[in-house]
């Protein structure tokens, strides 16, 4: 009796955790669909990329392309310009055919290696665990829209998570993905930052010599597009696009969309960035020192995203490794001695939940405005259009640091890597 009812529980069991997953896919495509915000850009930022590498290669300088009747054109260094060129050389169709596809492996890839060091530290099932987790990371927004814009943060995120991955190893070759990082966009720089500051002087070496050399042959394969790149197109931040914009979250578009209709004050906003660079990446350092790699870069990540002048909501995919750390430490994961240690587990998971509700919800657009318009909704509207804002400086003051052998456990193959501008 007992020999032939266990093949029947276990198959029960499998068909439950196949209808969690499907639901969850299911899930994940309606909030795509109902949320303010359609995440189905048709490829725009992809679409500029194409075009301008395509006109370059035609003769024509690179930063001079605009996309059509918009004023966006490439706007990153030409090494990023050198590794897309071949898209110009296959239809439309096909580039954007391909990165989907890319940004799909890399993303499951990345929640793999992300979510099985928790499925076999608290004895969640896998794959299943790593098949719910897709669709939920899938869905929020600094995922989708990566996808839907053509964009490249998760293969960015993937490059520096390999160095995670590689310091693990103790390979040799650790900061060579970073590196590749920061040649294709300048914001990576600081995880080099990081590393130097970890005691990772070697792969902060070799992070910075990858860097140098990608820059050094796109300077060999174009040099006057290089120059104008490094000493004009550089420091045109208006080329980006508006501060004041609701999709840029960072510390100074909240302070343009503070002070519209009037210019932000540069002084004020450099000042408050100086601060939040110095003390979010003092946390990231101890958390790097102290064994959990994943909050220091999460960490690392999130700053680059609070004091650049621009950080589109795409670009706060660091998002993810947080709230992997904020579920691991609610599950039952113990954080290193300090404030976290009482009631850990509740506030970890309250702010996780929170977090993943407002990204997979595109919360900020509900409060939309356009210049001059910030300030019609009061108070409470520029907190909405603000939340990713407000709830990232949550996260960088209140991420746990897990405790060192939970934080270090090497249970996880290496994730995925890729390159490609932005």
């Amino acid at each position: 009796m007992r020999s032939a009812t266990r093949p029947r529980a276990g198959a029960l069991r499998v068909a439950a955790r196949a209808a969690v997953v499907l639901a969850l896919v299911g899930l994940a495509a309606v909030v795509s669909v109902v949320v303010p915000n359609d995440p189905w850009h048709d490829f725009f930022d992809l679409r500029v990329y194409r075009g301008a590498v395509a006109s370059w290669l035609e003769g024509r300088p690179l930063y001079d392309y605009t996309y059509g009747r918009s004023p966006y054109g490439f706007t990153y260094p030409p090494f990023a310009a050198l590794l897309v060129a071949p898209m110009a050389l296959l239809p439309a169709a096909a580039v954007a055919t391909g990165h989907t596809l890319l940004n799909v492996a890399v993303l499951t890839g990345l929640t793999w290696w992300l979510v099985t060091p928790l499925a076999r530290r608290h004895g969640w099932p896998l794959p299943f665990a790593w098949l719910a987790a897709v669709p939920v990371l899938f869905v929020l927004e600094p995922v989708r829209e990566t996808i839907g814009y053509g964009q490249v943060n998760l293969l960015l995120a993937a490059l520096v998570l390999a160095d995670v991955a590689a310091l693990r190893r103790g390979s040799r070759w650790a900061g060579v993905g970073t590196g590749l990082a920061a040649a294709v966009k300048l914001t990576p720089g600081l995880f080099v930052v990081y590393l130097l500051l970890t005691g990772r002087r070697r792969a902060a070496g070799v992070a910075t010599a990858t860097a140098a050399a990608a820059t050094l042959l796109a300077f060999a394969v174009a040099p006057a597009t290089s120059w104008r790149f490094w000493t004009q197109t550089l420091w045109q931040t208006e080329r980006v696009g508006r501060l004041d914009k609701t999709s840029n979250q960072s510390l100074l578009g909240g302070l343009a969309r503070l002070t519209d209709p009037a210019d932000p004050p540069r002084l004020v906003w450099l000042l408050a960035a100086v601060v939040v660079l110095v003390a979010v990446v003092a946390r990231a350092v101890r958390a790097g020192r102290a064994g959990d790699d994943l909050a220091g870069v999460a960490l690392t990540g999130l700053a680059a995203c609070l004091v650049s002048p621009i950080s589109w909501s795409h670009h706060f995919v660091w998002l993810v490794p947080a709230l992997v750390v904020l579920v691991d430490v609610a599950a039952g994961t113990p954080a290193a001695p300090g404030r976290w240690q009482a009631r850990a587990r509740v506030a970890a998971g309250t702010l996780a939940a929170v977090t993943a509700v407002a990204l997979a919800s595109s919360a900020i657009w509900f409060a939309e405005a356009d210049p001059g318009h910030h300030h019609d909704l009061g108070v409470a509207g520029l907190l909405v259009e603000d939340l990713w804002l407000l709830l990232t400086l949550v996260v960088v003051v209140a991420l746990p640091v897990r405790a060192g052998r939970a934080a270090t456990r090497r249970t996880a193959p290496s994730p995925p890597a890729g390159s490609s501008p932005r």
